[in-house]
């Protein structure tokens, strides 16, 4: 079955291939491991994506913020498919920096409520990923991008809190990453003063009505619908919305306006069709390393 991000391989070989080169590199230089961490339980692997605090360049520039609401989508012989829109805040696209130069968008992310107020929440295998080489040492978030506007600053992300069964055998029920941000350019501001946050919510439920914000690969403009969740399997929720392919991965599904229910991965790193996406469900588990990450 083919996995929604093994496109993303084909259209972006030459980013990824120095990407992952970078990557892996860099994680046998710093040891494979003297910058990662597991906790007491071994749930939670710690891994430190930036070892020097050096800003990368873009041709990102600032300007509006996108003010229109997320979009309910458009309905065709019965299928719901997402609509393009220019953003909003709390959600933004995940960037590769290669060189220290901010290139293709390739997942997506979430401003996720903290106390430190710079964290957000992607999927797993945007932050680990053996088909990229391993960890993606070199991340960097924009919330509320579109059309190559950075409305609240780039964000790289420091540090990295992922499940270990995700690390070991990128196990399909633990495809969720933690990140701690940074502002590129620096500032007292955190991000989630800037732009607010969703709120993790453990054990939400298996049928929630949901938006869902999405960046398409290397598209302009991410991409709305509002539809439901149902369940899929006792650790996965599914979600039938077209139009959220590759580069949608750790979009957030939120429930209530600001309830993090879930975000896009799990089953077939967020599944093998255009036309249905799933998230893991977030347990006991899950919600362990949420609280690792934000000192909950």
């Amino acid at each position: 079955m083919k996995r929604r991000h093994t496109a993303l391989l084909a259209s972006t070989a030459a980013v990824l291939s120095v990407a992952a080169t970078a990557c892996h590199g860099g994680s046998s230089a710093k040891g494979g491991g003297s910058d990662s961490t597991t906790d007491v339980a071994s749930t939670v692997l710690t891994h430190v994506l930036e070892s020097n605090l050096d800003d990368p360049h873009t041709i990102l520039h600032a300007g509006p913020v996108g003010t229109a609401p997320i979009p309910a989508g458009t309905t065709e012989a019965g299928k719901l498919t997402a609509q393009p829109f220019d953003g909003i805040p709390k959600v933004g696209a995940v960037f590769f920096s290669v060189g220290g130069v901010v290139s293709a968008h390739y997942c997506t992310g979430s401003v996720v409520h903290s106390p430190s107020g710079n964290v957000i929440v992607t999927a797993g295998h945007c932050v680990h990923n053996t088909l990229f080489g391993g960890w993606q040492d070199h991340i960097v978030f924009v919330p509320g991008y579109h059309d190559d506007i950075a409305p609240y600053g780039m964000w790289v992300a420091t540090k990295a809190y992922v499940d270990s069964k995700w690390v070991a055998s990128e196990d399909q029920d633990a495809d969720i990453a933690f990140l701690d941000v940074r502002k590129v350019g620096g500032g007292s501001q955190t991000l989630e003063s800037i732009t607010g946050a969703n709120k993790f919510t453990e054990k939400p439920g298996y049928e929630n009505k949901i938006s869902v914000v999405s960046y398409p690969l290397t598209a302009a403009k991410p991409v709305g619908c509002q539809a439901s969740t149902a369940k899929f399997s006792d650790t996965q929720l599914e979600l039938a919305c077209g139009g959220l392919p590759d580069g949608a991965s750790g979009s957030p599904f939120m429930a209530s306006g600001d309830k993090l229910v879930g975000i896009l991965g799990g089953y077939e790193q967020g599944g093998n069709s255009p036309d249905v996406s799933y998230s893991i469900y977030f347990s006991s588990r899950i919600a362990s390393i949420f609280k690792a990450a934000t000192g909950g």
